[in-house]
Parts: C-alpha cells; sequence; structure tokens
C-alpha cells in the first residue's frame, strides 16, 4: 500500500471542504423558513383575469362592458430561463471546481500550472446556457413600448 502524497491530500482536503460547504449551503437553505427555491426560480408576471371561454372579466367574475379595462393579476410563476441558468451555474461551478483541483494537483506536486487560455475559452463557451435568461431580461427592458 503505497502512501498518499502531499498533492493528493491536498486536493482531497479542498474538495472535501468544498463539498461540506455545499452541504452546509442546502442545510441551511432547506431550515429557512421564508426562503423557497421554487420562489427563487419564479418571476412576477401579469396576467388578465378571464373566465373558463377566455372572455376578460372583472373582480367579481362578470364579464368586462366595452370600453372597460381588463383586470390585470400578478402572478408568480416558474421562470424556464432562470432554471436554465441555475442548472448552468451548477454545471459551470463543477467544472470551475474540478480544473482548479486538478490546478491544485499539478501546482502541489512540484509542476507548472498549465496554460489555461484554451480553458478559459471553454468557461465563455459555457456561458451560452445563460442565453435564455439574458435575452428574458433583455427583452423586458423594452416591455414600455408595448400598447
Amino acid at each position: 500500500m503505497n502512501a498518499f502524497s502531499f498533492a493528493e491530500m491536498l486536493v482531497a482536503m479542498v474538495a472535501i471542504a468544498v463539498v461540506i460547504s455545499m452541504l452546509l449551503c442546502y442545510k441551511s437553505l432547506r431550515e429557512a423558513k421564508d426562503w423557497s427555491l421554487t420562489d427563487a426560480l419564479s418571476e412576477d408576471v401579469t396576467l388578465t383575469r378571464t373566465d373558463q371561454a377566455g372572455n376578460p372579466v372583472d373582480a367579481a367574475g362578470n364579464l368586462l362592458a366595452a370600453g372597460q379595462p381588463p383586470l390585470a393579476v400578478t402572478l408568480m410563476k416558474a421562470s424556464s430561463s432562470r432554471f436554465i441558468a441555475l442548472i448552468g451555474t451548477v454545471a459551470i461551478l463543477m467544472l470551475y471546481v474540478g480544473f482548479g483541483l486538478a490546478c491544485l494537483y499539478r501546482f502541489a506536486g512540484g509542476n507548472e500550472i498549465p496554460d489555461m487560455s484554451a480553458g478559459a475559452n471553454f468557461f465563455y463557451s459555457g456561458l451560452v446556457l445563460f442565453a435564455p435568461y439574458l435575452i428574458n431580461k433583455f427583452s423586458s427592458v423594452f416591455s414600455f413600448f408595448k400598447p
């Protein structure tokens, strides 16, 4: 049985610290009374209140008279773009930690840290995962042009 090297021990300790910190964050969020992942991944959406046939109605549920403005109701709805951004963040975080541990292992073993310029391009391409969220936010900037 061979002994662990300093580099292996250091990488193992950092990896364990990362996992423990993620578990502590998870535990803290699970125990929070005023926070939920569902709410965090939802956004305000303004909808027109309608009957079952799709006709706009007032607060009492009666059909609108001619010229009467429809009742707008603001609800929290699940956001696909926010969910995609969350998954992208987790994926990029795992890759970042993985590359960081590999560089740490190489450095602690007495070698040079490799040139990461090609790796940077890989991470930049991962930003595409955030495109739906960014487009959604960018389109909301121009919402005042809607009639």
